[in-house]
């Protein structure tokens, strides 16, 4: 697993802040991505035993849709930000040996801030569709499950990895080399 990078012996207050932000955000989101993998089973689990259950029994689990969508969802809400806190998305450095280090510096940077944007307006998007469910009281159809609890997730992933974007920010800017 990635650690976040070790403070250079130049670096500063906001520097040193910076890297232990960084160092709580990944172990919160190790936590998180725990919890997204445990639900992703239960997901599993779900599936396979309404397959089994209908070769067995004739019929179906009720409400193994609904179960499988919101562990789905909070699997998928819980991974993202570690996968940012990380850097864990895929990334092709065809040109890193090509340019100095401070423009794949600025590159890196370039990049947090696009993910922080990019995560920072899903978040937006999605907050709002969480309060138009939130004033419906909507809820799933066969288990009754508040829909807030999906729509939650989802905020509440994508917020936490726009704030990972924006410490990796700050860390990179606040520990250039000259």
């Amino acid at each position: 697993m990635p650690v976040p990078l070790s403070q250079p012996p130049q670096a500063g207050p906001v520097a040193a802040f910076a890297l232990r932000l960084d160092g709580f955000l990944l172990r919160l989101t190790s936590g998180l991505a725990v919890l997204g993998m445990c639900a992703l089973v239960v997901a599993i689990a779900v599936v396979v035993g309404d397959i089994v259950w209908r070769r067995l029994g004739g019929g179906s689990f009720i409400g193994s849709v609904d179960l499988t969508q919101f562990s789905v969802m909070i699997a998928v809400s819980m991974a993202i930000p570690y996968t940012f806190a990380t850097a864990g998305h895929v990334s092709v450095d065809l040109l890193t040996g090509v340019f100095s280090h401070r423009v794949n510096q600025a590159l890196d940077i370039c990049a947090a801030l696009a993910g922080a944007v990019i995560t920072a307006f899903l978040s937006w998007l999605s907050a709002g569709r969480a309060r138009e469910i939130w004033s419906y009281g909507d809820v799933s159809q066969d288990l009754a499950i508040p829909m807030i609890w999906f729509w939650g997730a989802l905020v509440a992933g994508l917020a936490l990895s726009t704030i990972i974007c924006l410490v990796r920010v700050m860390r990179l800017m606040s520990t250039q080399r000259r």
